[in-house]
C-alpha cells in the first residue's frame, strides 16, 4: 500500500467506526485506534495520518497540538485538478473554518469528514460545501 492509501484506509476505518468517535475539540489530540474516542475535524485528519505512518500535517511532530491553521500553515496549497487521495481541502480563510480527508478525487470529490457529532461520514464536496463557508483551500503534504 502506498501512503495515500493508508491515510484513505485509515480513514475509512473512522468510517466504519463511525457511532463510536465522537465530536469534540480534544487536546491533546487522541491518537490511538482505541475507540470510543473523541475528536475535532483538524484532530481526525492528523489521527488518519498518524495511523498511516505519514508524517504530521501540521508539522509539530505530533505533539497532540494542532487545528486547522496549522494544517494551512504547514502543507501545500494547490489546485482542485491536482489533489489526490489522502490530499485535504480547508474551509474558510485562515484560521480555516473545516476541514475534510480526500478518499477519491475528481470532479465533486468524496470526502471524509467529521464536523459534527455525526461523523466521521464520507460525503462529496458539493454536498459538505453546502453548509460550509465560500473560501476553499485544497492541500497536500503528500508531494
Amino acid at each position: 500500500m502506498t501512503l495515500r492509501t493508508e491515510i484513505v484506509a485509515a480513514a475509512r476505518w473512522g468510517i466504519h467506526n463511525e457511532p463510536r468517535i465522537h465530536y469534540a475539540p480534544e487536546r491533546p489530540m487522541p491518537l490511538t485506534r482505541t475507540l470510543p474516542l473523541s475528536t475535532d475535524c483538524s484532530g481526525f485528519v492528523t489521527l488518519c495520518y498518524w495511523l498511516a505512518g505519514a508524517p504530521d500535517p501540521n508539522g509539530l511532530g505530533y505533539d497532540g497540538q494542532g487545528y486547522t491553521g496549522t494544517l494551512l500553515r504547514a502543507m501545500q496549497p494547490l489546485a482542485q485538478d491536482w489533489i489526490g487521495q489522502g490530499d485535504l481541502v480547508v474551509w474558510g480563510a485562515y484560521p480555516g473554518h473545516h476541514v475534510a480527508l480526500v478518499l477519491e478525487p475528481g470532479d465533486d470529490p468524496l470526502l471524509c469528514s467529521h464536523g459534527q457529532e455525526r461523523g466521521p461520514v464520507a460525503v462529496r464536496f458539493s454536498e459538505e460545501s453546502r453548509w460550509q463557508p465560500a473560501a476553499v483551500t485544497w492541500l497536500s503534504s503528500l508531494l
